[in-house]
């Protein structure tokens, strides 16, 4: 991401956040409107640039560009089946901060693919996730594995649910009484 694009996502977050408690439709749509005249490309016609801009934060090891590059996602509701394969690498990379985002998009977009991925970053102890008690991030995978319902989502909440955390336990068995 280069500097224009990193100042203009950073000015539309900004924007989003100081305004979110009174956020209505039209703020909400000036943003993004300000926020497409200044970028670089229009993204709602290529989300493929942010793609790119993914691989390239996952090439350089940035996590700032993955954090950002993934707001954009959020902001125009971009994410599909296409940005399956860089969230798979990026879901397992250890160097980034944003694993329960990519978690939650993995949920919505209920893809076969993801089963695998998922159910490692369930297990994994991330270092900046040491404090997390609740153990979001595993919660997280194992709702999306539960969102995606196939055979091998279900085997691996098996899995899971024979965890010696409770937390992890507990939450694997409710998507396998859910499915």
């Amino acid at each position: 991401m280069n500097t224009k694009e990193r100042k203009t996502v950073e000015k539309m977050l900004v924007a989003f956040n100081t305004n979110f408690a009174m956020q209505d439709e039209v703020k909400v749509r000036k943003i993004k409107e300000k926020f497409l005249k200044n970028f670089t490309v229009d993204v709602t016609k290529n989300p493929q640039y942010v793609i790119q801009l993914l691989e390239t934060a996952f090439s350089e090891k940035n996590a700032g560009d993955v954090d950002e590059s993934l707001a954009i996602g959020f902001m125009f509701e971009l994410f599909s089946e296409s940005f399956s394969d860089i969230l798979r690498k990026l879901i397992e990379a250890d160097w980034h901060f944003t694993h329960e985002d990519i978690a939650s998009i993995f949920q919505e977009l209920k893809l076969p693919e993801t089963v695998e991925c998922l159910y490692k970053a369930a297990l994994k102890q991330f270092e900046y996730l040491e404090y997390d008690e609740f153990f979001a991030l595993a919660v997280k995978c194992i709702w999306a594995l539960g969102a995606i319902k196939t055979d091998a989502a279900k085997e691996k909440l098996k899995l899971l649910a024979r965890s010696d955390n409770e937390i992890i336990s507990r939450n694997a068995l409710a998507q396998l009484e859910r499915m």
